[in-house]
């Protein structure tokens, strides 16, 4: 970061706000990088031209602001790039240089990159001031001659079906040891299975004849206990007709005794509750009598009050059936009284006059 175009601090990643005058001169990265050129013509010791292929792993080293600003500043990219294949190139050659053509391949072996640690530690002595560090040095390929690559290629071959040629006759001889090892194994386990077979084949002897004592045992054991327990049934259903007969005497005892007691108390209880019926039915007709006297008294006495109340309407009752009957004669088109004065009509209003005197109408209702 540049404040009016001088170094004045690192910024880390992630968000920042900033003054005009403020401006950022390198953006470094802070992922590993992989540097990967091919070193062409080193010599090796019998002067044959090889080509080796050399990856390497670096990082900036973005924690230490000091190498940071030297790598900015001091180094660069580009500068960084020719010091990289300058002391890459240096390496290899020496190395390759101290080995003849045949054995450049073992650069690529796993040895042979626990041997490139001390040149990555030569390279990052010189690079951590620049803020470089080198994680990771190794050859990937080597690339020799035509002519001798194929010389290389057949004695390779030569060597491998050397090896393999070996290496069948060793398992031939293997087959041979496994098939004796094998019948001796088969042979073995079958002396094994029948000396076992017999050895068993005796033990079960000896079992069966020890099963046979036992069972004869056990019979005679069970004859034994079977006449035991046949004289211990008789004995037993003995004693129990003999209690059972003993029991039934004592049950019929004392049921006759409880079926006298029962009977005495059954007519005792029979005359108690014949007494206490009679008694109670006395008491209850005594009851009725005196409710019904008192019945007749309330009702002569309802009578006696009744009559002097219904006088009068007896009266009324007596005169609107003396009227009824006028008045059903006065109606009746079909009747006619007359007395015995001749068919006089001034007699015969008399006599109706009369009439009405003797029925006990009015003297206005008369006419």
């Amino acid at each position: 970061m540049n404040r009016h175009g001088k170094y004045v601090g690192v910024w880390q990643a992630g968000f920042h706000c900033a003054a005009p005058w403020i401006s950022i001169s390198h953006l470094i990265p802070q992922q590993y990088t992989v540097y990967d050129t091919p070193v062409k013509e080193c010599p090796t010791q019998d002067n044959v031209m090889v080509t080796i292929d050399v990856a390497l792993i670096f990082r900036v080293m973005v924690e230490d602001e000091k190498a940071l600003y030297n790598f900015a500043y001091r180094l660069g990219p580009d500068k960084l790039d020719k010091m990289l294949k300058a002391f890459q190139e240096e390496a290899m050659r020496g190395m390759v240089r101290k080995r003849k053509y045949n054995e450049v391949y073992d650069l690529m072996d796993v040895d042979h990159d626990r041997q490139l640690e001390g040149t990555k530690r030569d390279l990052n002595n010189h690079f951590n001031e620049y803020g470089i560090e080198i994680t990771s040095l190794s050859v990937t390929n080597v690339h020799l001659p035509r002519e001798f690559a194929d010389n290389m290629q057949e004695e390779s071959i030569w060597t491998t079906r050397d090896d393999f040629n070996k290496l069948e006759q060793k398992f031939s001889l293997q087959k041979i040891e496994i098939k004796e090892l094998e019948a001796k194994a088969k042979q073995k386990a079958v002396e094994d299975l029948a000396e076992f077979t017999a050895e068993k084949d005796e033990l079960m002897a000896d079992a069966k004849k020890k099963l046979a004592l036992v069972e004869a045992e056990t019979r005679k054991q069970i004859a034994v206990v079977e006449e035991q327990a046949k004289a211990d049934i008789l004995d037993v259903k003995s004693n129990a007709s003999l209690v059972d007969a003993k029991i039934n005497a004592e049950r019929d005892v004392k049921l006759a005794k409880i079926r006298e007691n029962g009977m005495a108390s059954s007519e005792q209880i029979k005359v108690e509750s014949k007494t206490y019926v009679a008694t109670k039915e006395a008491e209850a007709a005594r009851q009725i009598a005196e409710n019904k006297a008192e019945c007749m008294e309330l009702q002569a006495s309802a009578e006696r009050e009744a009559a002097k109340q219904l006088v009068a309407q007896r009266k009324y009752n007596r005169m609107m059936r003396s009227l009824q009957a006028m008045r059903a004669l006065a109606v009746n088109k079909d009747m006619c009284v007359a007395g015995n004065n001749g068919d006089n009509v001034v007699a015969q209003l008399l006599a109706n006059v009369q009439s009405g005197a003797v029925l006990g109408l009015p003297s206005n209702m008369r006419s």
